[in-house]
Parts: structure tokens; sequence; C-alpha cells
């Protein structure tokens, strides 16, 4: 077995045993390598509960893992890192019992410092205390594995004159993850629990949470950051409070049979897949609660595809593109939920060569899931006026919806 391998496989003190028993020329080269390998490697701990143990698995995972803090703990039985006797756990305060094995994977940590870069931003609006802009497909809102730059906290960061500076370390979602790609990474505007830029008063040199919310990567549309503590506290509110009006847009495929509906579930972690999320019935123990009401704007290709326009009563992560998995209308082009694109030129081609082309020329184009924040309206936490805001649906959207009304 190869050095690099043997240092990977150990745990953290496990590498100052193979530190020890190394030649003295190459110890400390060897350890500098291990070290920066780990960091960007996702740890896997595995744990049998002893006999006679009845514990909450936070408490248990928290006395076997004492380097790692309760909350942040809890934070990953809550996205689906930690699984019981092979099943993800539901709840940080299910109970465990003797013979159970318990596995935690722990995700690598997002970039140490984000550097400012000079990237083109589409502001939409820009006043003393926040910023409100059109997020362009592809973009990535947080630094995070897989994705240390060309993100909008790098190009805010540009905008405002600020250094580089340090992130606080944090979990990632599924936008960071690289999962559309995560979470991880917004999900569909879900109030964002991620350091980003603002300065912390408690740890000067830290950075805090200055974009309030978040869009998937693939996602276009509307989309405000903060730019001091009081403006960033009353905006999290607003958006705690679902008083924040959130209209998006998408094709989906196939036509609902209704004019429009209410939507509501449980979201969490798919049972099968931990890099997806997946619906659960509403009220039951596993995910959190999600509302979303949509309507049908306008039946496209013969009724194979259509147009909703969607409006979230709570933001969870992919909230949109799960609900519209659920009700049986995936999102063109979403790869993960259903809208892939074997399964679009199927639903919407007929099996007729032309539609079939047309629908790869469409799929070809947008590369991502066909979402837009449309619409966005909030309470400015400084002047109490209400801001409205709407954007127009990109030109890859607008492409598709052109040639679909046309087949």
């Amino acid at each position: 077995m190869s050095i690099r391998t043997a240092c990977l496989r150990l745990p953290a003190a496990g590498f100052q045993q193979c530190s020890s028993r190394l030649p003295h020329w190459r110890s400390a080269q060897t350890m500098r390598m291990c070290s920066a390998m780990a960091q960007e490697q996702e740890a896997l701990h595995t744990f049998s509960v002893p006999d006679g143990s009845q514990k909450r698995l936070d408490a248990f995972l928290s006395a076997n893992m004492q380097d790692t803090s309760r909350a942040r703990l809890q934070h990953l039985i809550r996205d689906g890192h930690v699984a019981v006797n092979g099943r993800p756990a539901s709840k940080a305060g299910q109970g465990i019992r003797s013979g159970d094995t318990v596995t935690c994977e722990v995700p690598p940590p997002v970039p140490v410092e984000a550097a400012p870069e000079d990237i083109p931003l589409d502001v939409v609006y820009e006043d003393e205390h926040l910023l409100v802009l059109n997020k362009a497909a592809g973009m990535v809102v947080h630094p995070a594995p897989g994705n240390y730059s060309g993100t909008l906290v790098n190009a805010l960061l540009h905008r405002f004159g600020m250094p580089a500076v340090r992130l606080q370390l944090g979990r990632s979602g599924p936008e960071e993850s690289g999962l559309d790609e995560a979470e991880s990474t917004d999900g569909d505007g879900d109030l964002d629990p991620q350091p980003t830029w603002l300065p912390s008063e408690s740890e000067p040199g830290v950075i805090r949470p200055g974009i309030v919310h978040r869009l998937d990567k693939g996602t276009t549309g509307l989309l405000v950051a903060a730019k001091d503590a009081r403006t960033l506290a009353a905006l999290a509110e607003q958006f705690k409070a679902h008083t924040v009006e959130r209209i998006y847009q998408s094709i989906a495929l196939g036509c609902p049979r209704a004019d429009s509906g209410v939507i509501e579930t449980n979201i969490g972690r798919d049972i099968r897949d931990r890099k997806k999320m997946g619906t659960f019935p509403y009220r039951s123990s596993r995910g959190r609660h999600a509302v979303s009401t949509w309507q049908l704007l306008d039946p496209l290709a013969g009724g194979t595809a259509s147009l909703l326009q969607w409006r979230l009563q709570t933001g969870r992560t992919h909230q949109i593109r799960v609900h519209a998995k659920h009700m049986g209308h995936p999102l063109l082009g979403d790869e993960a939920y259903g809208g892939a694109a074997g399964t679009a030129i199927n639903a919407i081609g007929q099996g007729k060569s032309r539609r079939q082309a047309i629908t790869h020329i469409i799929l070809r184009e947008l590369n991502r899931p066909s979402l837009h924040a449309k619409t966005l309206g909030f309470i400015h936490p400084v002047s109490m006026k209400r801001l409205n805001f709407t954007s127009e649906l990109p030109q890859d959207l607008r492409s598709a919806l052109i040639a679909l009304r046309e087949i």
C-alpha cells in the first residue's frame, strides 16, 4: 500500500503514528501532504453502540466525536450524512440501542479563503444597505468543495473592494456539493445558513452571512444580499416569517389537468440517494414542512409540456424541483429530478423525428433545469418601503418557449 493510500485511510490520530515510523527526512513533508489531502476528503466514521447504551443519536455521536460540536453533528444528521443500521437518520433525537451501527460522513470543509474576482453581475438595484441582482445560470452562490472560485461571493468581494477573506468552516449543502452543481446549492430561495462575506463582530476576520438566501447553480433570477448586519438580520426575519414574495417560472414536462394547486409535503434527504432531496408525507418524522402553490400559465407542445408559475410559502432545498417531480411534472432539463434528456425527448417527441430533434436542441441550449426566479418583493429594512422586482426570462428559456409553442 502506498504512503498516500495509507494516510488517507488513517484517522487524524493515525497521522502521528504513521509519521513516527517514516524516515526522518520524509516525515515532515509527508505529514504536510497527508494533512492537505485529508482536508479534501470526506471522512467516514463508523461506530457500534455498546451493550446497555440507550441514547439520543446526537448525544452518542457527540460522545464519540469530541472534535466535532454537537450543533455541527445535528446539522449533519438533518442533512442526511448520518445513518443508523444503513438507513438515513430521521432526526437528531432519534433513539439508538445496543448493537446498532452508526455511520457519520463528514463533508470536507469549505475553502479557508475567498478571494475577490472581477465577475460581471447583472445588478437591478443597489443602495448603501443591500443589493438585488439577477443571477446567471451556472453561477454557484458560495465557495465550497468543487467550486472554490467564480462564485457570487467572489464577485461581491470584488464589487465592494474587499480583500480576500477567511470563511468560517461550515457544512456544505446540495448546491455546494456539486449536485447540480452544492446546496447546495438553495434551494429555490432557501434561507441561507452558510457563512459568506460580512465581517463578524465576535470573531474578527471571520466572515458571516451576507447573502440571505440562495439559488441553485442552474437557477436564474433575482437574489438579494445585505451589506450590513442590521439589514441582514431584518431580511432574514422576513424570510423566516414567509413575508418575502417569491415567484418562479418553469417549463415542466406534461401539462397538469387543473389550472392551479397547492403541494404540501415534508422535504428531506432522499432515502436512496443522500445527494438528492425527496418528499415525505406531511407531518411525518422525516424532512421539514414544505408548501408550494403552482399555477398553469400556458400549455406547450400540444400538452406534452407546460409553463408553470410557483409561489413559495416555505424555502426548502430544491423545493420547486422536488415538488414538480412529486406532482408528476418534473422540470425540463432537470437531470436530478426526472427531467433528463431521454425522458424529455420521449415525452415531448412523441415518437416523431422532428419533435425529437427540436427537443434535443432545446435541451442542448438549456443544459440546466428550466427554473427562473422571476419576482422578489420585501420591505426595505431601513427605509421600510416595499420593494418589488421582476426579472424577464433569460434567453435560453425564451427560446425554449418559442420552440415548444411551434411544435
